[in-house]
């Protein structure tokens, strides 16, 4: 079996972080050391993890993602140590702000390749599929506090986008080809998560960014390179995006 090179990752940083505590408490009850000397420092394992999302970020999510763990560890350090005297709490409007400055862009994002001549995007943005699916090359779908059930049947498929607020839903796309051999969808979601159903003879890629949320790839996929290509990209936070056959 092929072993993957050694990548350090978030869930790296963190485990390494859990096993130091472990590692203090023991030498705090032999009486070694005081524990809470070195807890003090423990933002740091946050402002890692931030530094991580960004070095190895392919979208702009990935960015703001790791700004924001790199902000919040920044803080309680400072506040810790002294050097900061400052609520956190007073700041959090500010992810109303960076969560709307994301749609907006990833809305700006998913519309700039469309050039004159191209096919349009369905005009209507219902939650249900349309009768025998939907036949358009694009999709945009929008869960507020409920959901949406997309089944696509495009040959010439390009991709598209789904934003969830409190919400979720689902995005089949067996009976679909990419355009090209390849789709771009990006996603969006706070509190909420999506479904998308892809076929085996396709491979994935995923770019999507979790900030206390998660992405989970179920679905076998193929391995071949001229495979049809399905690109998921985007953030989600308290959220979940799941890649499954069906």
């Amino acid at each position: 079996m092929e072993r993957r090179a050694g990548r350090i990752t978030g869930q790296l940083v963190v485990g390494v972080a859990i096993a130091i505590v472990g590692v203090l408490f023991t030498l705090d009850n032999l009486h070694v050391l005081r524990a809470r000397d070195y807890l003090q420092f423990w933002p740091l394992a946050l402002i890692a993890i931030g530094f991580l999302h960004i070095a190895q970020a392919r979208t702009t999510a990935g960015v703001v993602g790791g700004a924001i763990w790199m902000l919040v560890g920044g803080v309680l350090l400072g506040n810790r140590l002294g050097f900061l005297s400052v609520n956190i709490w007073n700041y959090w409007p500010l992810l109303l702000v960076l969560v709307g400055g994301r749609i907006v862009l990833q809305a700006i994002s998913a519309r700039a390749p469309a050039r004159a001549g191209d096919p349009a995007a369905p005009a209507g943005e219902g939650f249900a599929t349309p009768a025998g699916g939907d036949p358009g090359d694009l999709v945009s779908a929008v869960a507020v506090m409920g959901g949406f059930d997309r089944k696509i049947t495009s040959h010439a498929f390009r991709g598209g986008e789904l934003t969830a607020f409190m919400g979720g839903g689902k995005l089949d796309l067996r009976d679909a080809l990419p355009a090209g051999g390849q789709a771009i969808v990006n996603v969006f979601a706070l509190m909420g998560g999506f479904e998308i159903i892809v076929p085996e003879t396709w491979s994935v890629s995923l770019e999507v960014t979790p900030f206390m949320g998660g992405v989970e790839d179920k679905a076998r996929t193929s391995t071949n390179p001229s495979a049809p290509r399905l690109v998921v990209r985007g953030f989600v936070m308290m959220s979940s995006v799941e890649i499954k056959n069906a």
